[in-house]
């Protein structure tokens, strides 16, 4: 569902500059999350992908060493859905 809102010059401007801002952030946070996923890999010798399934299925258990990787992961893929959210925005 597409909402057109009228916008002077300036505000446009404006909104463009936080949208940019805050990409950049997002971009940062994206980069530092999948450095951790890639260090529980190495240190792991799996695959995130096959870490979240194993972990989904309780084939891990509940050793605390596991929620680091899953938090990481998960705040991996909600900066990832902002990300493709703010895509979808055109100003």
């Amino acid at each position: 569902m597409a909402t057109t809102l009228k916008l002077t010059k300036e505000t446009k401007s404006l909104i463009k500059s936080s949208l940019d801002k805050e990409g950049n952030i997002l971009n940062l946070g994206l980069n530092k999350w999948k450095s951790k996923l890639r260090e529980f890999e190495k240190e792991n010798r799996i695959s995130t992908e096959t870490f979240v399934k194993k972990f989904n299925s309780g084939e891990l258990g509940d050793d605390k060493k596991w929620f680091g990787w899953i938090f990481a992961y998960k705040a991996y893929k909600h900066i990832k859905e902002k990300l493709s959210l703010m895509k979808g925005i055109s100003i």
